[in-house]
């Protein structure tokens, strides 16, 4: 990253915390304890030293608080005009940084047990502990929720990441956030030479993705850096927004226009070639086969990212054991739904198969089928938010959008993702699909994936956190994937339990199908991470139990091989909030309400699962004392 006086600043900022033990004296008058029965002095401090972590996390991640749609002034710096800085120095300085933050974390008092408080205070201090276990390792990228054993893969990595923020998030208002835009293109070529310089100083401790992996990242790259610069994503993008600001004038919406084509011509696209060659390079001291198994510590790191992704302390042995008796439930379960749709010949994965293979069930790779499958889609969200009186008791006002992916980040981007709606409303949330291979989206699996990713799954959950949890900043900043993946499986069977299914059996049998697979995702990971699977052998085995056609199962697979533990989460989650329910309803009997189940899960924000179950505890002890 280049240097500057503002860098400069971002660098004192990241040392904060001075100041995070100060108390706050005792107000005059009035009751000194708050409703919750914490003391109001120590209410006051445990506000301020949530409140200091995320003014130190915003200060080392400009480019989150971008994704926040946060404003300047809550932030304290202009940081629109800067990318993160994703040197080796910044790394180390994180992790000591967060160290900090830990031992800040323990000293603060503690609030009233069982108040929100008290959850804010051992959520984000969970979030701290967990990245402290990976970041222990000295390799890869963790944040906080997450952590990948890899610098950089052929999903994320700043070649990926930052024209996926200036093309989605990237606010072009004002003049001043067209000129940010252009600032931040002029840090984007450090920014990769950065990473790639941290991906070879893993590489030479024996830590690099598998060369099919580091093949993909190379395609990425050399499309990044291919084509006229005029038509490039991050000219395009910047290009179509110029006309918006009212401040600036033509001459100089043509002078920014000009610098930016002269940064992708001069420093972006030959970065990318770069980094194309280091890739290459890197491929031939490669692993051939998936698993961090391989690595120094591996096992050790495959252990701790179950841990983190799971909030249990479940060995891969115990996992792929449960994956393998869901997955035989599970098949036995769709053999009896297809027979009675009229698929009576082979095996359940054969059935699926021939199923997606009907001619009503394919969509056409075109700019109409696209719209067709979209228009089906939206069809099952307008189903699913009629429904959400039976489910939660506030609506949320939020909206989500259906679309597809954009074709430039086709090749890197997952098969389906929601992303959040932004603080500032400025937009709605985002469900969208991946189009580049249209048979990968049979008709009747669609239902499922939109119950899913948006309602009664992720929006609702993303929507109604944002407007009834009243989160400080720093747990808006923290993503706990057991909760959230979780509750989005579990939305999917609280579609069948709300009877979403009902009148489209095909549909239903999408869902069987997709609990399926989620059960089989612990079988390959477990089996890929700690069992040396190779990947042909994880591929075949999910063809095998699914159905599903062997491009997108690979696709699934290599996702796995660069995000170790993460596909445990989902099932675990699933299964810990029907545990949860099972348990409630046979405390309250015929008082168990199960909207009231639902806005205890959800009005409490992304927490760690064990936090989950206290909360229903507390519910449902509460409603026995009523």
């Amino acid at each position: 990253m280049k240097s500057t006086s503002d860098t400069r600043f971002l660098i004192r900022r990241r040392t904060v915390l001075a100041g995070l033990a100060a108390g706050a004296s005792l107000a005059a008058c009035g009751p000194q304890v708050d409703d919750a029965g914490t003391p109001r002095r120590i209410a006051r401090e445990v506000d301020q030293t949530l409140q200091s972590i995320a003014m130190t996390e915003l200060a080392a991640d400009p480019e989150l608080a971008t994704r926040l749609g946060l404003t300047e002034d809550a932030v304290g710096y202009p940081f629109n005009r800067y990318l993160t800085d994703r040197s080796q120095a910044a790394y180390e300085r994180r992790r000591v940084s967060r160290l900090e933050i830990l031992e800040a974390l323990a000293a603060t008092p503690r609030p009233a047990e069982g108040s929100p408080q008290a959850r804010h205070l051992d959520t984000v201090t969970a979030a701290y502990e967990t990245a402290e276990s990976l970041f222990v390792s000295g390799h890869g990228q963790t944040g906080l929720g997450v952590s990948y054993p890899y610098v950089m893969d052929h999903m994320r990595g700043a070649y990926i990441d930052v024209p996926d923020l200036l093309s989605r998030a990237h606010p072009v208002r004002t003049a001043a956030e067209a000129r940010a835009y252009v600032d931040r293109l002029a840090q984007f070529a450090d920014a990769m030479e950065d990473e790639r310089r941290r991906l070879e100083a893993d590489a030479k401790s024996g830590i690099l993705p598998p060369d099919f992996i580091l093949a993909r990242m190379k395609d990425v790259a050399l499309k990044f850096a291919e084509g006229p610069t005029d038509t490039h994503v991050l000219i395009t993008t910047l290009e179509s927004q110029l006309a918006g600001p009212e401040d600036l004038s033509l001459e100089e919406a043509g002078d920014i226009l000009v610098r930016a084509k002269r940064l992708v011509r001069e420093e972006i696209q030959p970065a990318y070639l770069h980094l194309a060659e280091a890739f290459t390079s890197l491929q031939a001291n490669a692993p051939s086969q998936p698993g961090v198994w391989q690595q120094p510590d591996g096992a050790a790191y495959y252990q701790a990212a179950l841990q983190a992704y799971t909030d249990q302390g479940v060995s891969a042995e115990t996992l792929h054991a449960l994956g393998l008796t869901e997955v035989d439930r599970l098949t036995a379960e769709l053999e009896l739904a297809l027979f009675e749709a009229g698929l009576t010949e082979g095996s359940a994965a054969e059935r699926l198969t021939l199923l997606s293979a009907e001619p009503d069930q394919i969509f056409e790779a075109t700019p109409e089928g696209h719209a067709a499958l979209l228009a089906l889609m939206q069809t099952y969200l307008d189903k699913a938010e009629a429904a959400l009186p039976h489910v939660v008791s506030t609506v949320p006002r939020t909206k989500v959008a259906l679309r597809a992916v954009p074709e430039f980040l086709e090749a890197s981007a997952p098969s389906a993702f929601y992303s959040a709606a932004p603080a500032n409303g400025s937009a709605p949330g985002l469900f969208e699909i991946n189009l580049s291979d249209m048979t990968d989206w049979p008709a009747f699996t669609l239902a499922t994936l939109v119950f899913h990713e948006t309602v009664p799954g992720h929006h609702l959950e993303s929507a109604l956190t944002a407007e009834t949890a009243r989160l400080p900043l720093i747990r808006q900043m923290i993503w706990n994937v057991a909760y959230g993946e979780g509750w989005g499986v579990y939305a999917e069977t609280l579609a069948d339990d709300i009877g979403l299914y009902h009148d489209d059996p095909l549909a239903r049998i999408g869902y069987l199908q997709s609990l399926l697979f989620r059960a089989a995702r612990l079988v390959a990971d477990t089996g890929i991470h700690s069992m040396h699977w190779s990947r042909q052998e994880a591929i075949d085995y999910l063809v095998s139990v699914t159905g599903q056609p062997e491009g997108p199962m690979a696709q699934e697979v290599d996702r796995y091989a660069v995000w170790p533990g993460q596909a445990a989460a989902y099932w675990i989650g699933r299964k810990r909030m029907l545990d949860l329910r099972e348990r409630a309803e046979r405390v309250l009997g015929p008082d168990f309400d199960f909207v009231e189940f639902h806005d205890t899960i959800l009005t409490g924000g992304p927490r760690p699962l064990s936090i989950l179950e206290q909360d229903i505890e507390r519910w449902y002890t509460a409603k026995i004392r009523n």
